[in-house]
């Protein structure tokens, strides 16, 4: 294993070189496609930042220009399959990087396979994605990090005894809301509510009341934005008596917060990175990218910003090292093994990260402070507290 920056130089040496030798355009076409509209636009949306950025850096860098396609699959997986059709079949794009949320990854990475090039996904845990041995597919993160933090932090920082999981019926946020609750079962904490709600739901009022009525102390919701805003403010009418509010993917976002203001205050979520948790190996690297991205945006990074922008780098990183051929790229691709700003990065023969680990934190004044685990954390959780209630 070596260090992110080592890694990044040892590439960065023949990089040109590489490219130009094997006879490719001057620039590397890469492909995008994320939610930028629909259910999921706020996810999409911050991913997109950070692969832009990914790429202005990346072209700096190397001297390599990088003619960077994006396209809005508009949170439908019809329209998430059309973009990698023609980012691979028309564009004939080296790489694509993007992709937010299982259902939308799953039919777009099997396009991508069918057309042989390489695809690294941010936004998709479902553990079936990678059970198909594509030859094409990676990912950054996977959702046993996530339910581990989630269950360990109850457990261990809240020593809870009820909780209430609701959960989106998307395949990831049922897998994770199955996993987590097996995980709290497993250390003794009782799940009495357990209810599945569809996407779209805007009344989650009948689901809240029966936390309340079965005595939780925390509410756990595996789901989207939308779900997030719903069930905070529907807990907010009913002044829902529980101790903590949990979430998964995309609290602590700028648009999160913006949207719920001071809504969004003591609400827990899991991330990868937050602004100052990158291993001492890679804090030069974190800071270059904060840099470059509040130039570009006049916004701090969200975590998700930073997975599109890691996702573009390696992608672009093993594209210009091997000349652009698909097979080089995916070789290249897996034999990397590197503490980077998220941690130790290397990915398995299913494409899978095989060090994954999540954090979980608590939004306060508008900043994510990480409680859990204890070694990365910035601050000790404020317990009980939700944003309704002074309890």
């Amino acid at each position: 294993m070596i260090a992110r920056k080592t890694w990044r130089l040892v590439l960065a040496a023949g990089l040109a070189a590489a490219w130009t030798q094997a006879g490719a355009a001057p620039a590397i076409k890469l492909g995008a496609h994320a939610p930028e509209t629909g259910s999921l636009a706020k996810h999409g949306q911050e991913q997109v930042k950070g692969i832009r950025v990914a790429a202005e850096e990346f072209s700096k860098r190397t001297g390599i220009a990088v003619d960077l396609k994006v396209y809005d699959d508009e949170s439908q997986p019809q329209k998430a399959v059309a973009a990698v059709e023609k980012l691979a079949g028309i564009e004939k794009v080296a790489g694509i990087v993007g992709g937010y949320g299982s259902n939308l990854v799953g039919p777009a990475s099997e396009a991508a396979e069918r057309y042989d090039t390489p695809y690294m996904t941010t936004g998709a845990v479902d553990t079936k994605l990678s059970a198909r041995h594509f030859k094409n597919f990676f990912r950054l993160n996977y959702m046993p990090g996530y339910a581990a933090a989630q269950a360990n932090t109850i457990r261990e920082l809240f020593q809870a005894k009820k909780v209430a999981i609701l959960f989106n019926s998307q395949s990831a946020t049922t897998e994770i809301a199955e996993a987590v609750k097996g995980q709290l079962a497993a250390g003794g904490v009782q799940v009495p509510v357990f209810e599945k709600f569809e996407k779209g739901t805007t009344n989650y009022k009948p689901l809240l009341l029966k936390a309340r009525d079965a005595g939780c102390e925390v509410l756990l919701v595996e789901g989207y934005f939308p779900d997030y805003v719903g069930t905070i403010k529907d807990a907010k009418i009913l002044a829902l008596p529980v101790k903590a509010y949990v979430g998964a993917w995309g609290i602590g976002t700028p648009e999160f917060i913006r949207e719920l203001g001071p809504m969004s205050e003591f609400v827990y979520g899991t991330s990868i990175w937050e602004m100052g948790t990158a291993p001492k190996a890679a804090r030069a690297e974190e800071a270059r990218f904060v840099e470059a991205y509040r130039a570009r945006f006049k916004e701090d990074p969200s975590y998700i910003a930073m997975l599109g922008y890691l996702s573009a780098e390696y992608m672009l990183d093993a594209i210009a090292k091997g000349g652009g051929a698909a097979a080089r790229t995916r070789d290249l691709l897996r034999a990397m093994d590197a503490v980077t700003p998220i941690g130790r990065v290397a990915f398995d023969e299913k494409g899978d990260p095989r060090h994954f680990t999540a954090v979980l934190f608590q939004t306060r004044a508008g900043k994510q402070v990480v409680v859990y685990p204890r070694d990365r954390a910035g601050g000790e959780a404020k317990y009980p507290a939700v944003p309704w209630s002074t309890r």
